[in-house]
């Protein structure tokens, strides 16, 4: 019997294909069909019915800080994403016209640190920055140019800009390694021609680095997506609803209620497991929706 076209030759490779399959189906697909299973049913402590679409229809006519945490991680991810494309960007572009290789791999390594540190303690350290008044870094550095302080976790309008900023910073270190890797990708002897017809280094990043960068771009926009849609540390340690109940977190007024908190505070913290369940199957599909449109709209930019 002929063997399958798909599969590997070698029996080494097989063996590293399926247990590979398995991995995957195991860890991450079971998890996920445990979820929507249980999404169908009434779970909390000392119950548990079948209900149905009862839990959709409760977060989706009723619970209404399942769609201001929809609303709440959607500006997030807007103020995050373009952030980290574009900075990151700028640096590849900066660093990779650096012909000293020692000073081009320090000032890499240097942007790159931020990423590895770990985002707990990058948080904590963050929240003290961002203390109000003249206390926390940022409003002293304000108060030397003669600008007022701003609340940064303690306003409604800053606070969410606040954690965004914080991983625009933490994120573009791995942003720009991938766009290095992608311009060095590309043949230099496309710049050498572009400069004999007269393009200016401007028109020579725009007609030649940006399309061919397509796929690096598709890449990171799609990553960075699904890491700010999934954000969570930073919000659980940053913030906390002023006079609430065990210092909830997502505040002020739920400014910062991110879709991952409200999934984590109605499973765990409530104990509504079925509820907490269907709120994850929702959120799912809509990061898998989210992320197969953004691959087909930069791929067929790129295609084009």
């Amino acid at each position: 019997m002929q063997a399958a076209t798909w599969l590997p030759r070698g029996g080494l490779a097989r063996v590293v294909l399926f247990a590979a399959i398995a991995f995957f189906l195991l860890m991450i697909w079971w998890p996920i069909s445990q979820t929507f299973w249980l999404s169908f049913w009434d779970q909390r402590p000392g119950v548990q019915r079948w209900v149905g679409l009862e839990n959709y229809r409760t977060l989706l006519f009723v619970d209404t800080v399942f769609w201001k945490s929809l609303s709440v991680t959607f500006w997030y991810v807007g103020l995050t994403v373009p952030g980290v494309v574009v900075f990151g960007l700028l640096l590849a572009v900066a660093l990779d016209g650096l012909k000293n290789l020692t000073v081009r791999g320090f000032f890499t390594s240097l942007y790159f640190v931020p990423y590895i540190v770990p985002l707990v303690a990058v948080a904590l350290v963050w929240r003290y920055m961002y203390l109000p008044g003249n206390q926390g870094l940022f409003n002293v550095i304000l108060g030397t140019f003669d600008l007022g302080p701003v609340r940064w976790l303690n306003s409604t309008d800053w606070a969410l800009p606040s954690l965004a900023i914080l991983r625009i910073w933490k994120i573009s270190g791995y942003a720009m390694v991938l766009f290095m890797a992608g311009l060095q990708s590309i043949p230099a002897v496309y710049y050498e021609a572009a400069s004999i017809d007269g393009a200016n280094a401007w028109h020579r990043f725009w007609r030649i680095t940006l399309p061919l960068l397509m796929p690096t771009t598709a890449f990171v926009v799609v990553i960075t997506t699904i890491g700010a849609m999934l954000e969570f540390t930073t919000v659980y340690v940053m913030t906390n609803q002023p006079g609430a109940a065990g210092g909830d977190r997502g505040g002020p007024n739920f400014a910062t209620h991110v879709m991952s908190y409200h999934i984590f505070k109605t499973a765990i913290t409530n104990q509504y497991e079925g509820l907490g369940s269907a709120n994850a199957a929702i959120f799912f599909v809509i990061m898998v929706v989210i992320g197969f449109l953004q691959y087909r709209f930069l791929k067929v930019r790129h295609d084009y």
